[in-house]
């Protein structure tokens, strides 16, 4: 799958999702996140971030979106195992997350459609 990791995202993580054979670029700090959002959608790549604005973006603004992955996941537990739920989400609902915004905690998995 095609992801674009922001930049709020350790890229340890990035590089976890390349080692499972995803094709992941990591987003720079100097784009805004309107930009992210658009470049996602144009690459058709699924965006991960912690940044919240993306769910307004997405929920309140309607922008397009190819999916959007926000994680919450606590920065308590380690990054090693953060990844991993990440790569396990990744292949369990791959294709539920197209056109949708997915809210992963270490504990639970939310998927909605944008209106």
């Amino acid at each position: 799958m095609k992801i674009l990791v922001d930049e709020n995202v350790p890229q340890k993580i990035a590089r976890r999702l390349r080692e499972s054979g995803h094709q992941v670029e990591y987003a720079t700090r100097s784009i805004e996140d309107k930009q992210i959002l658009e470049i996602a959608s144009k690459q058709n790549a699924l965006l991960i971030t912690s940044d919240k604005d993306f769910e307004r973006l997405v929920l309140h603004e309607r922008r397009p979106t190819f999916g959007i992955v926000l994680l919450r996941i606590s920065a308590r537990i380690p990054i090693e195992h953060r990844a991993q739920i990440v790569v396990n989400m990744l292949n369990k609902y791959q294709e539920k997350l197209r056109e949708n915004l997915t809210i992963l905690t270490e504990k639970t998995i939310i998927i909605r459609r944008p209106l």
